[in-house]
């Protein structure tokens, strides 16, 4: 372990380093500091120090740029009302102002913010600041300096090892995170660091990955911050971080002011962008010691823009990008990816102009190890002969120039750098999302070949010429495809899909199953039940379902509310004089009150919904006192991860003494949209008279209504706890970052089911007999239940789910799912006909197929289809069960999100369901993706705080719908 004078000696190292970037002098620096006229310093600072001597070393590395600029106190993980600066600066009262119209979203991410604290180092009690930026297995990723991760950790064979302890040197260091320490104390939010990943070296960005516990005890494990892409100077900055007392003593009243006099805290500091040279972001939020490795935050765009890493006093702080970030974080290098500096950060079409030009490369390029470009050049000679002399056929060279086919998976992986490298450096470097080795489609079908797919943005060229690149690289297939949804909107957009979709198996819920009102145990009984599917049958029967005037209370938990005849339902529920109602309603409500395109009601069938606002109004004035309602509290911190997904009605008798008496509920795949619920004015009794240009536009949805009073308590039970603590939860996080940025999609782009060339419309089936229901919630025991069920099939399992979203990097994705993967896999492999029959939505089926193909499933038409409007999620298994529900095949929808499903075991049911899934193969599902098609206008987004109506020719999707989550 090097001493504290060693460790000077590498930050004044890396202070030169900075100086050099920033063009600014060690002296300079100095001289500036003594000088108070001197450009960035405010000579208005009341008492600001005419003389400064005797800097510290380490204080060198972090600065402060204005004096007034404001930080604030973070306690109990949001920014404090009380602030440590009486602002004397016009320009500083306006970022305060600013501040606090940008409060919830920077609350969300500040438990995500942690200090990191060390053992067995006599030296340091805690090296500096880190932030969960990603995550890997069972675990999640921290990042931070690697300044700050060389105090404790340090290369060792093949990877990196934590440094021998001071004073015990037999003892390896170790370190946790607190994301916690604030001012007043406070319980500690403390994870062990279990591993240090990977620590940059030489003249890569200063980034270092640290893995760190999910979970540790009762605790939890925040979210990952989301990676911006691109800024915008004009946007308000905050440095989320902890710093430390500096030793300038000629500072101490000013630094007081700015600070206070508790340090090693975490604190918040306000500022603006002053500049990006493409290798560094600048910033002028004020810092100290200890805010090495902080976050970066975009307050108007809700992302990251930087990792904060040093700074030159009253010039600039400097902070790595998150584009920087983001290519680090997609090339893995602890996996032994090769790194790509310093040509990161390649520009997306939203932000051009972040990618510097640079040299083409020319044809048959290879990226070697040490990332140099080799480059092999065709030779073309001619050659004159004399007169007299004869010529002779030369032998062929065609192999030098297009080496014959190579579709193997190492070629395809091997090529990939090379393909990067020239598609980034050409004229349309701009519009490349994504170069990766995958397997090819060719004539429509999913091959075993593999090559090199260069995902563009939509509109652009579909011509490998447009971005310097051939047929083929090294004899591997090139081929350039619009990008899918989920690329799109993490490389142009600035998401993270996967891990904004999940936190942990449970997220913040929490309930005991051991309770009897919430058991989840399966029903053997004679139950009485109607099944039924959408369009045809949904409305219909949802109709007969909301008519009933015979009982009180009705308990609703749903993701959306919006349809006109659903509605107007529930509204003379409201107005009924006899029995007096009652309603409990516990929405999704992540879109909030939008002044455009509330709930996504904005395009087709939906156009004429209601927004919920207005519901929740009108039934709160009916029925006054007698309606409890609360929104889904979800997100950093939430109940929920992104979701309150579930579709659950139940209506319940209300007898003196305040009893309860529990009759019959309602469950299903399909919200109470118009979408999902066709305004079918037609008994169901007409059903079999429907053709299929009367439905074509709505959802397949599957239903149940089950009248049994022991799973309708039991389903009413958790509704009405879900009701109080969302409601609680919801107060406490008022004013909570909202999910509602928008994808603004061309139409063009929009699918159509093929036509049917046989359609049938499916009457209700009704049962009155001996079965078993098993009832099923996330995130309190779906996976569990849903591995054993798939487990048991022998003969058939027919899945029907909108999603079967594997993750980009399988070990990522979250063990409950890939768990429930796996065993599909298995009773594929083990000769189960599994048929699987998901939903392709803007060029996603390919996407889906690749992935599972990779994971070793079956993809031909005989195993795998999809159709548009598929919103179902139910399962056929062998000829005596069946499950139905809202659980979409994801780590969202099988763990941390709410949702409800039923297994039925009864063999009509089964085979009811069995019916509608061959029809639906046979007539609806395809296997062949529709080619890319040329002149498609460009997907845009509408960012929060900045909404507007979608263009003529588009329809605006929330994140959740443009990736068929919804």
């Amino acid at each position: 372990m090097p001493s504290e004078a060693d460790y000077l000696k590498r930050l004044k190292a890396k202070v030169q380093q900075i100086t050099t970037m920033s063009g600014t002098s060690v002296a300079a620096v100095k001289r500036r500091m003594k000088d108070p006229l001197a450009e960035g310093i405010d000579p208005e600072a009341p008492g600001f120090p005419r003389a400064v001597s005797g800097e510290s070393e380490g204080a060198s590395l972090e600065a402060v740029i204005r004096w007034s600029r404001p930080v604030l106190w973070i306690r109990e993980d949001e920014i404090a009302t009380a602030y440590s600066i009486a602002a004397n600066h016009e320009m500083d009262q306006a970022l305060l102002e600013e501040m606090e119209t940008h409060q919830a979203g920077i609350n969300g991410i500040i438990p995500s913010v942690g200090r990191i604290e060390l053992f067995n180092n006599m030296l340091y009690e805690w090296a500096g600041t880190g932030w969960i930026v990603d995550f890997d297995g069972e675990n999640d990723i921290l990042v931070t300096n690697a300044h700050v991760a060389e105090i404790f950790a340090r290369r060792g064979g093949e990877g990196f090892v934590f440094r021998p302890g001071i004073p015990d040197f037999q003892t390896s260091q170790r370190a946790l995170i607190d994301f916690r320490e604030e001012i007043g104390g406070g319980g500690p939010r403390e994870f062990p660091i279990t591993d240090v990943i990977w620590i940059s070296s030489g003249q890569q960005p200063d980034v270092a990955f640290l893995r760190v516990s999910r979970q540790a005890g009762s605790n939890r494990i925040s979210p990952p911050v989301p990676l911006g892409q691109g800024h915008d100077e004009a946007n308000l900055l905050a440095v989320l971080g902890y710093p430390g007392k500096d030793d300038r003593v000629e500072y101490a009243e000013h630094l007081s002011r700015v600070f206070g006099q508790s340090f090693g805290i975490k604190r918040l500091a306000l500022g603006r962008l002053t500049g990006d040279n493409g290798q560094v972001i600048t910033h002028d939020c004020s810092t100290l010691p200890g805010n090495s490795g902080g976050l970066v935050w975009d307050c108007q765009s809700k992302s990251a823009v930087g990792l904060h890493f040093a700074g030159t006093a009253f010039s600039n702080n400097f902070a790595v990008p998150a584009r920087v970030l983001r290519d680090l974080i997609r090339q893995r290098p602890w996996h032994g990816l090769a790194s790509r500096f310093p040509e990161q950060g390649a520009a997306r079409p939203d932000v051009p102009a972040e990618r510097g030009t640079g040299p083409a490369v020319a044809s048959g390029a290879h990226v070697l190890p040490d990332g140099s470009v080799s480059v092999t050049v065709p030779l073309n000679i001619r050659l004159s002969l004399g007169e007299g002399i004869a010529a002779v056929a030369a032998p062929a060279v065609d192999g030098l120039v297009s080496p014959a086919p190579r579709t193997d998976r190492a070629s395809a992986e091997a090529a990939v750098d090379a393909v990067r490298a020239l598609a980034l450096a050409s004229p349309g470097g701009a519009s490349v999302l994504d170069v990766s080795a995958e397997f090819l489609f060719r004539d429509g079908e999913l091959t075993d070949d593999m090559g090199v797919v260069v995902a563009v943005a939509p509109g652009s060229s579909l011509a490998t010429s447009a971005y310097g690149l051939e047929d083929s690289q090294d004899g591997v297939p090139v081929v350039i495809e619009y990008a899918d949804p989920q690329v799109i909107a993490e490389e142009m957009f600035g998401y993270q899909v996967e891990t904004e979709a999940f936190r942990a198996r449970r997220a913040g819920y929490s309930r005991d199953l051991q309770d009897p009102r919430f058991d989840l145990s399966p029903v053997t009984a004679k139950i009485k039940m109607r099944l039924c599917v959408s369009p045809e049958a949904g409305w219909p029967v949802l109709r007969e379902f909301l008519s009933i005037d015979s009982y009180e209370q009705l308990t609703v938990g749903m993701y959306h509310v919006t349809a006109p005849h659903v509605v107007n339902a529930l509204k003379e529920i409201a107005g009924r004089s006899r029995p007096t109602p009652r309603i409990t309603l516990t929405l999704d409500r992540q879109r909030g009150d939008k002044p455009v395109n509330p709930d996504d009601i904005s395009d087709g069938t939906k156009k004429d919904d209601i927004p919920e606002r207005e519901t929740i109004e009108d039934l709160e004035n009916a029925l006054d006192g007698r309606f409890l309602y609360a929104k889904a509290s979800l997100g950093s911190g939430g109940l929920f991860a992104t979701a309150y997904h579930i579709k659950v009605a139940v209506w319940t008798d209300r007898l003196p003494g305040n009893k309860k008496e529990d009759k019959l509920f309602w469950l299903s795949s399909g919200n109470w949209q118009s979408s999902n619920q066709q305004p079918l004015a037609i008994g169901v009794d007409q059903i079999p008279s429907l053709t299929y240009e009367a439905v074509a536009d709505y959802n397949r949805e599957y239903h149940a209504v089950v009248v049994h009073e022991g799973l309708a308590r039991t389903f009413r039970e958790h509704l009405e706890q879900d009701q109080v603590d969302n409601a609680l939860a919801s107060s406490l996080e008022a004013g909570r970052r909202q999910l509602d940025d928008e994808i603004l999609v061309p139409v063009e782009m929009l699918e159509r089911p093929r036509r049917p060339s046989a359609y049938t419309p499916f009457a209700p089936l009704d049962l009155d007999e001996d079965m078993t229901v098993h009832p099923l919630l996330t995130p309190d025991n779906y996976p569990e239940v849903v591995l054993d069920l798939v487990n048991e099939a022998t003969t058939r399992l027919w899945i029907c789910n909108q999603s079967f979203n594997l993750w980009k990097n399988l070990e990522d994705t979250p063990e409950h799912f890939l768990a429930i993967a796996r065993a599909i896999r298995d009773r594929q492999r083990a000769g189960v006909d599994v048929r699987i029959l998901f939903r392709n939505i803007f060029g996603s089926e390919k996407k889906t197929m690749r992935r599972l193909k990779s994971f070793g499933m079956r993809t031909d038409r005989d195993h795998m289809r999809f159709f548009p409007k598929n919103h179902t999620k139910g399962m056929v298994v062998d000829d005596h069960a069946v499950m139905l529900g809202s659980q979409n095949l994801t780590g969202g929808g099988t763990g941390p999100n709410r949702d409800a499903s039923l297994i039925i075991r009864n063999r009509k049911a089964n085979a009811y369901f069995a019916e509608i899934f061959s029809h639906d193969w046979t007539q609806y599902g395809d296997h062949r993706p529709a080619p890319d098609r040329e002149n498609v206008r460009p997907v845009r987004i509408s960012r929060a705080g900045a909404r507007i109506e979608a263009p003529e020719g588009y329809v605006a999707l929330s994140l959740g719908e443009f990736l068929g989550e919804g």
